[in-house]
């Protein structure tokens, strides 16, 4: 049997009209158009639909069976349509998140309230996670974007980058750091140095030289999992840290003062990740453009 959709509207309109004319003018038809419509319709289903006599049209038996069913499949078929176009306006949908701790409590908030001012339909879940983790929702397909510092990808993941930026010391307010402009990366050796996660030595340590180096990695260094437990002990003097300039409303929430490092210059990449053979969806390619946005102002400002 090959129904079509044309059919369906066409005998609704007659059925609901009782007129071939009037349900003619509806469809924009002419009355032999719609009169076709609807014999192929009847010859299709093998069944009379239509009693048509010369002063008006009634429902066959069979035609008041079928016609709430034409009037679901009609309305569903609307209620379809209208979903996936406002999925395509970004007036509804689920666009899933990924990003490190420290940029999941800073960065990205502010990142996510842009967007639902411009879509408030669209619910955006954002999931925390260790910096070595990051790609892990994107490979599995649990999230749709990844936002973090630059990390090694394969040919599955998709990286574009979003902005650069420094490194910064953290220091108590008390702190004779905290009166200068700039401190470099040698002076911190008299300090006990707070290592955020475990991904600062693998990527930041590499860049120093081999003194500087050999002091952070010394045996009085404490290394933790989250920048927020970096900044707690830098508040209570218990040493230094260093976090990106994205961290700025945490450290001052932490009542604390961020002084530029220098010797090395020490910049990272920030990137958003995605799926390389997975088309985004309208939502988080918007999202993506809000981010990038957002990125250009924060470098300007």
């Amino acid at each position: 049997m090959n129904l079509t959709l044309r059919q369906l509207r066409a005998f609704a309109a007659v059925a609901e009209s009782g007129s071939f004319t009037a349900a003619a003018q509806q469809l924009h038809l002419t009355q032999s158009a719609l009169s076709v419509l609807v014999r192929e319709l009847e010859r299709e289903m093998g069944v009379q639909l239509l009693h048509r006599n010369t002063r008006s049209v009634q429902l066959s038996e069979a035609g008041r069976e079928f016609l709430p069913s034409v009037h679901r499949l009609l309305g569903d078929l609307t209620s379809a349509v209208a979903g996936v176009t406002d999925l395509r306006d970004k007036k509804k949908g689920l666009l899933r998140l990924a990003a490190p701790q420290l940029m999941a409590c800073t960065l990205m908030p502010r990142v996510i309230a842009l967007y639902r001012e411009k879509y408030p339909d669209v619910d955006v879940r954002l999931s925390d996670t260790l910096p070595e983790h990051l790609l892990d929702g994107v490979a599995a397909g649990d999230v749709e974007l990844a936002v973090g510092q630059d990390v090694a990808v394969d040919g599955a993941i998709e990286r574009r980058t979003l902005f650069r930026d420094r490194h910064w010391l953290i220091c108590p307010p008390g702190h004779a750091f905290a009166k200068r402009r700039k401190v470099r990366w040698h002076e911190l050796e008299p300090y006990t140095f707070i290592a955020p996660t475990r991904d600062f030595r693998q990527r930041v340590l590499p860049e120093l030289a081999p003194a500087e180096r050999d002091y952070m990695l010394r045996p009085g260094t404490q290394e933790v999992s989250y920048m927020t437990t970096a900044l707690g002990m830098v508040a209570s003097g218990l040493g230094l840290t260093v976090c990106p300039t994205y961290s700025a409303p945490l450290v001052r929430a932490h009542g604390l003062q961020m002084v530029r490092l220098e010797s090395p210059d020490f910049h990272r990449e920030v990137c958003v990740y995605s799926a390389a053979r997975r088309s985004l969806s309208p939502a988080a390619a918007s999202f993506v453009g809000i981010l990038e946005s957002f990125a250009r102002a924060q470098q300007k400002g």
